[in-house]
């Protein structure tokens, strides 16, 4: 086994923050409110002061329990204070490496590895909270080189370099590589030490030292400057984002809104300006203003999430970064790409842009890896090609349509629904109420759009899904990629000869679902994956 190596030191006070983060909410309403602390007695003081120190002694100890071992297949990874836990890695089964920088971390200097694996669970396989960045910078190449040639390549570019440095070794060490014959050639120690990390690091760091210094053949890459950021941003549509940052907020609202406005601004303003408008004209301004702060808080959020990102291609693998206050990098093979995703947001597709994501195995299930936040949908094809090679993209018209007599099960039940909500409103607020039934229409032009919108082709070994709910979504993906597939109808639906169909892949907790489809369309693509000729 090769020496020990440990976290960056900062590790401590990451503990620490780390604790003081999960009472960050309180800490803040309690701020907003402007407590009295001159009436707090002194043991309140010594209590803060002791948890501090107490969560310190914890984090310490913690930091001197966790070690990793580099070896020459291998990541060992042993942690735990009170229950010790070792993993084992083989850097065959990983399967991407992410370089982060979130909050806490840019605070402290440093950033943290995480390690992925197809059998991944909600979080990575192995995390190393804080290293420093040439460290993990290292680490990530070292991982790379084995994942791109194996060890035995990267050895020997290992001792291709220590030759043209002219380093000579002092003597044998009991660190050894495997050699192409199986045998073990020993390193010398000095030569290790040379390349070492503050002393610690063996020779698998010491091989991806060498690695991340050797000169490599720039590959294509893509970047975005600020105007497109900003009109991927306005363009997105994206408020999911911004509900969950309202959400996070509501919890101290109105301490916030009180620190910021005057005290009774509300008795005072907003209750005066109620009473002098109608209810309806109220109503209407209310969403009008909900859904712009939304929208600007999206456009804020975007740029924040995607600032500096950028795409290029490092060897035969795939780099990926981006993030303002929390910085990403995630490294990973193109060939563990399970499906290309197309997303188009009604503001996109009038200008016929969107944006392209990847269907990667990640421990972050509902993730998706951007490749392009914003691009032309005419240069999408050019962009696969580059970076996800294998994939052919075709035109809208060559995918098969949902039939007209599906169009019935798109509209019944959201337009059920808009009536009763339309029936609610009148019975709750009067007469002004009678406007909800201007849900009725845009439901019913919004379902039909999704039922113009659904489609799928089968083509080359590789079926494409088209659907939309907000946003138009086109799903590409070869056989080999599909773990599941499944074809859904009721009775009804199979005397009109109508089908839903949904392919689930590796990586990705939901399914890609097309309703409404043709059956003729839909069993050329069942036969095609099951193989089995049958009808359905």
């Amino acid at each position: 086994m090769n020496d020990r190596r440990m976290l960056h030191p900062t590790y401590i006070l990451f503990g620490v923050l780390s604790v003081i983060k999960g009472f960050l909410p309180l800490i803040v309403i309690m701020l907003l409110r402007k407590p009295d602390w001159s009436n707090l007695s002194w043991y309140w003081y010594a209590g803060i002061g002791g948890f501090i120190l107490l969560m310190a002694l914890i984090a310490f100890l913690q930091w001197r329990k966790f070690g990793f071992w580099l070896e020459e297949d291998r990541i060992i990874i042993r942690s735990g204070l009170f229950f010790r836990q070792e993993k084992t890695i083989y850097y065959t089964r990983i399967h991407s490496v992410n370089i982060e920088q979130p909050l806490i971390q840019r605070i402290l200097g440093v950033v943290q590895l995480k390690i992925e694996t197809p059998g991944g669970n909600n979080k990575a396989d192995g995390i190393l909270e804080t290293l420093s960045k040439d460290e993990a910078n290292r680490i990530k190449q070292l991982l790379r080189s084995y994942s791109e040639t194996g060890a035995v390549q990267a050895t020997n570019a290992v001792d291709r370099d220590i030759a043209n440095a002219g380093l000579e070794g002092g003597g044998q060490d009991d660190s050894v590589f495997a050699s192409a014959t199986g045998e073990h050639q020993p390193v010398p120690s000095a030569t290790l030490s040379s390349m070492s990390n503050e002393g610690t690091t063996g020779p698998s760091v010491g091989m991806a030292a060498s690695i991340g210094n050797r000169q490599e053949e720039a590959g294509p890459s893509v970047t975005l400057d600020a105007g497109k950021l900003f009109q991927a941003a306005a363009t997105s549509l994206n408020f999911g984002l911004a509900i969950a940052f309202i959400a996070g907020l509501y919890s101290f609202a109105d301490d916030f809104l009180n620190l910021i406005f005057p005290e009774h601004f509300f008795e005072q303003v907003v209750e005066d300006s109620v009473n002098q408008m109608s209810n309806a004209f109220f109503i209407a301004g209310l969403a009008v203003f909900v859904i712009l702060f939304a929208w600007v808080l999206s456009i804020l959020l975007y740029i924040l999430k995607y600032s500096g990102f950028t795409m290029r291609r490092e060897g035969k693998q795939l780099s990926l970064t981006y993030g303002l206050l929390e910085k990403k990098s995630i490294l990973f093979d193109p060939k563990n790409v399970q499906a290309v995703i197309v997303n188009e947001s009604w503001l996109r597709q009038i200008w016929g842009y969107g944006e392209v994501k990847l269907q990667v195995v990640s421990s972050d299930k509902q993730e998706q890896l951007m490749l392009h936040p914003f691009l032309k949908v005419s240069e999408v094809q050019a962009l696969i090609d580059q970076f996800v090679p294998g994939l052919k993209l075709p035109e809208p018209s060559e995918l098969a349509p949902s039939p007209r007599k599906a169009l019935i099960y798109y509209i019944r039940i959201p337009l059920l629904v808009a009536i009763v909500l339309a029936g609610a409103c009148i019975a709750y607020f009067g007469a002004p109420g009678a406007w909800a039934f201007v849900l009725i229409p845009l439901v019913l032009w919004w379902r039909i759009s999704c039922h113009k919108a659904a489609g799928l082709l089968l083509q080359d070994d590789q079926l494409t899904l088209r659907r939309r709910t907000l946003q138009r979504i086109t799903y590409y993906v070869r056989r080999q990629r599909i773990v599941t597939m499944s074809v859904k109808r009721s009775n009804a639906q199979r005397r009109k000869g109508i089908s839903a169909i949904s392919v689930h892949v590796l990586g990705s907790p939901f399914s890609y679902k097309v309703p409404g489809m043709d059956q003729e369309d839909v069993h050329p693509v069942w036969s095609w994956y099951s193989r089995s000729g049958k009808a359905l």
